[in-house]
């Protein structure tokens, strides 16, 4: 048997899908907070050129300047960069859904009395005192029609109580 080499051939086309992909990518990462960014650990350089994008107003600007961090990023190994982004975006869900729950039980104080006995079951160790005291505040401000300051409090205190 006679075995060829065969170069694979990627057209044109399939690599200008790719560089858009990475300048997507990198447009993204610029999106995320500072902190968020430097969790990529991405070259000096690179990484200059993520914040600059973040820092750009306009918009011709910052199409360069995105066309320039997918250059860069094609020229580095993005395994550990997707990676990161995955646990980010998983991290986001997590903290969206817990806020959620914190709503919910927010939501459920706030409109019956039964459901505070079922939240000191599933929260014994808590102080009932000023979580009815935050309830009732709330509720009286939810009738008068007021800013909803004890609300946001319940909110925060469920928040550390829920952890």
């Amino acid at each position: 048997m006679l075995e060829e080499n065969k170069e694979i051939i990627v057209s044109k086309t399939e690599l200008k899908k790719d560089s858009k992909k990475i300048q997507d990518f990198g447009r993204k990462i610029s999106q995320l907070t500072i902190k968020n960014i430097e969790k990529f650990k991405f070259s000096s350089i690179t990484h200059d050129a993520i914040i600059d994008l973040k820092n750009l107003k306009s918009n011709s600007a910052k199409k360069r300047q995105v066309q320039y961090v997918g250059k860069l990023l094609r020229e580095t190994d993005l395994t550990h960069a997707f990676l990161t982004m995955k646990h980010l975006k998983v991290s986001s869900q997590k903290e969206i859904q817990k806020n959620h729950t914190i709503e919910k039980w927010r939501d459920k104080l706030l409109s019956s009395a039964e459901s505070t006995t079922e939240f000191f079951d599933e929260y014994p160790n808590i102080d009932r005192q000023s979580v009815r005291q935050v309830i009732k505040n709330a509720q009286k401000e939810k009738k008068e029609e007021k800013p909803s300051k004890h609300s946001r409090q319940l909110f925060k205190l469920i928040k550390a109580i829920v952890g």
